[in-house]
């Protein structure tokens, strides 16, 4: 990972031979369009989701950990909130903007400080990798869970443990760390004197090994791009019509028991059946907005997967690919960011927790003025 070459000799970074060392080629902006719809993106739009999706994520995770951690469906969203801040914050890789905020590539500090540089940069790639693929795969397990809940309820406690969510909900983070090794295996970094600019300087170039680790690396990313994207998005769709459908069919059956003039609170002098009622109502409850967490990951998701692999710039020129595929990413802060809306918008519980925790912390700063 960290290289041992005492000197460079490049002219600039824009000639072939700086592609040939470099990890990240030289990439200049023809396009005042691309130049400023990159800005956008990089320095407001993706930053300003993230913020926003950081704090609703951190206060998922407090409102879920006062409610308690026992319920199957809280483990899942607590874990899907852990995994989607860990994507917001390593998309803000800053590491790599300080890489590239000059025209000239590299990390222009001291030899310890250039390092630690790179070092976090690593931290953010890692926490953007992992995350993104635990967040694109925990909606799949949400299916999963729900649909059980609501085609087998009298065995639902049994299958669905809260030990068997927590060793699949674990098992993923290892799916992500995998893809990591593949892309650091093919860069190294190094703190070189560069004789074209008179200086030493902190580079990430392209490592010994990259000609034989990039291939497994590219067919790592296609195989991560294809499960995150058209298996897992497919599979959440598929799980959604059928729970939609399940759910559909116990409203019709509910409505003609009302008809008929049955009470289905009360029965036979006990009120077994209505507690059963109140079970699967809160059940579906859950399932709905647990469903609206998997329609904004279907619509994000599919977009995603279609700007990685349809919509590429080969296939529809750089600009227009360009465009699509940051688009394709803000998309993906956007779906890190929702879920926390719509927690607060359809559970009173979740709102009144929020409200309380919102009033309090007002109320301390009211006391430390």
């Amino acid at each position: 990972m960290f290289a041992k070459i005492e000197k460079l000799s490049l002219q600039n970074q824009s000639d072939g031979s700086w592609d040939e060392l470099s990890y990240f080629p030289a990439f200049i902006f023809n396009s005042d369009i691309i130049t400023r719809f990159n800005d956008a993106t990089v320095y407001v739009f993706i930053p300003t989701i993230s913020c926003m999706g950081i704090f609703g994520n951190v206060m998922s995770i407090i409102i879920l950990y006062r409610h308690g951690l026992e319920k199957c469906s809280n483990i899942l969203i607590c874990a899907l909130a852990v995994a989607d801040s860990m994507y917001l914050v390593g998309i803000n890789n800053f590491p790599m903007f300080l890489y590239r905020v000059l025209d000239h590539y590299g990390y222009f500090y001291t030899e310890i400080l250039s390092g630690f540089i790179y070092a976090l940069f690593l931290s953010f790639v890692l926490l953007e990798t992992v995350g993104k693929v635990v967040s694109m795969i925990l909606p799949a397990l949400i299916i999963v869970e729900r649909f059980t809940a609501v085609f087998f309820p009298l065995h639902f406690s049994t299958i669905v443990t809260e030990g068997r969510i927590k060793a699949a909900v674990v098992l993923m983070y290892p799916l992500g760390l995998t893809s990591f090794l593949f892309y650091i295996s093919t860069q190294q970094y190094a703190y070189v004197y560069d004789a074209s600019i008179n200086a030493t300087v902190g580079y990430i170039l392209k490592s010994e090994s990259y000609d034989k680790s990039f291939p497994l690396f590219g067919k790592s990313t296609q195989f991560y791009t294809t499960l995150c994207g058209p298996f897992c998005v497919g599979f959440v769709v598929i799980g959604c019509a059928l729970i939609s459908i399940k759910l559909q069919v116990q409203l019709h059956v509910r409505k003609r028991m009302t008809a008929t003039g049955r009470n289905p609170l009360i029965e036979n002098g006990e009120d077994l059946v209505g507690k059963k009622l109140n079970s699967r109502v809160q059940t579906n409850k859950t399932t709905k907005i647990l469903l609206s967490v998997c329609f904004v990951y279907t619509v994000t998701g599919t977009f995603n997967f279609l700007s990685d692999m349809v919509f590429t710039m080969e296939s529809l020129g750089f600009v227009t690919g360009f465009i699509i595929h940051r688009s394709g990413i803000m998309f993906l802060c956007v779906n890190s960011t929702a879920n926390f809306i719509i927690y607060v918008a359809f559970n009173r519980n979740f709102r009144k927790t929020y409200r309380d925790l919102f009033l309090k912390c007002c109320h301390c700063d009211k006391k430390m003025i």
